[in-house]
């Protein structure tokens, strides 16, 4: 059954709120809070590390250097993993009809990241998307910010 109410998804790297912002009452009913451990991990707690190799002189008078590929950033490979699977959750839960219209508030880049894998259907049920990173204010002041934003004219 398809709800009446916009859902709302709050989230930053490391956490994600998703609620029913029921407007005419003006509250906000959680139904999920999704926590990634990873985003507040130090890149030496993930083992994060630079890649390479050294190359040496041939014999022939070349000198010596050393080649060094890409940063491995575990950081941004956890949080793509996390976009992907609050991705992955929306996407289903649109398909069985459980909302209609969607408010993405999250951090940036992790906003980006996380509208990079919304499946076509459910990037169009986006109504109002902000880089926001609200999920952790109290009750009061989180239900009201998400009120103001959900009474804005879809964009």
């Amino acid at each position: 059954m398809t709800s009446k109410h916009p859902w709302a998804l709050l989230a930053n790297a490391s956490r994600a709120r998703l609620f029913e912002v029921d407007r005419e009452a003006g509250r906000l009913i959680e139904l999920e809070d999704f926590i990634h451990a990873g985003g507040r991990a130090r890149p030496s707690d993930l083992g994060e590390a630079r890649g390479g190799h050294t190359q040496r002189g041939t014999g022939d008078g070349g000198s010596g250097g050393a080649a060094f590929g890409p940063r491995t950033d575990a950081r941004h490979k956890g949080r793509e993993h996390f976009a992907r699977e609050l991705a992955v959750y929306l996407d289903a839960a649109l398909a069985q009809h459980r909302f209609q219209h969607l408010m993405l508030l999250a951090s940036n880049p992790f906003l980006g990241e996380l509208r990079a894998h919304l499946a076509p259907a459910t990037a169009r049920a986006v109504q109002v998307c902000e880089p926001l990173d609200i999920g952790s204010l109290e009750a009061p002041e989180l239900a009201r910010r998400v009120m103001a934003l959900a009474a804005q004219p879809a964009s």
